[in-house]
């Protein structure tokens, strides 16, 4: 039991700071997009939409060519570590929020942009403005980057390595459990993060009707 309260921490540890360094990046990169609208805004928006369907194995083979010991970033040793699968995680989550972000921002009402304006507002001013009238759907495209990431096991088991102590998380747990036949705690596992991700999107729809009142 004491193992699986590890995994579960580990697993939060990793899926939430993953989720809020995207965000942190992505929010405001859409926020730039919309308000700044460079030449080749579209098709930078391209390909963010594109990176959305790369398979995570994928990212996780790229990462681990530049992360082991022959690779461009294998001094850092960052390979079989947490901080891999956080940036594994990262790169998974990015493009969702940025083109999910981006779409809920040029819904606004570009009435409302030009009343800021009016109002003496500088460009920080207006993306807050903009940020604030469409917040419910930036938690939502944070919410689904982290059911995305939550959900994940082939990337982090490509950087992580699934070592008992060190890099296992539920879902790599799982996938475990299940090929050796403990299918008790396969299910346990699974129990565990599903109430996780019920809890944060509980949350985050507290946090979205209080935005609005």
């Amino acid at each position: 039991m004491s193992e699986l309260v590890e995994i579960s921490l580990r697993s939060i540890y990793v899926n939430c700071l993953a989720t809020f360094i995207a965000s942190s990046i992505g929010v405001p990169l859409a926020l730039l997009l919309d308000v700044a609208r460079p030449r080749f805004r579209g098709g930078i928006i391209l390909i963010f939409q594109t990176l959305v369907g790369i398979p995570p194995v994928l990212v996780g083979l790229i990462l681990w060519l530049l992360f082991s010991r022959s690779g461009p970033l294998g001094g850092l040793n960052l390979l079989f570590t947490t901080t891999a699968m956080i940036v594994a995680q990262v790169l998974i989550a990015l493009p969702i929020i940025i083109t999910m972000s981006h779409s809920h921002f040029v819904r606004v009402d570009d009435k409302i942009k030009l009343l800021v304006l009016t109002l003496g507002a500088n460009k920080l001013q207006l993306m807050g403005a903009i940020l604030r009238e469409s917040l419910s759907g930036v938690l939502s495209a944070i919410l689904t980057a982290f059911g995305r990431i939550a959900g994940e096991v082939g990337a982090v088991m490509i950087v992580g390595g699934n070592i008992l102590g060190r890099t296992r998380v539920l879902t790599t747990s799982i996938v475990l459990y299940t090929n050796t036949g403990q299918f008790e705690k396969a299910i346990l596992a699974g129990v565990i993060l599903l109430c996780i991700a019920f809890t944060v999107n509980f949350v985050a729809n507290l946090l979205s009707k209080r935005s609005k009142t």
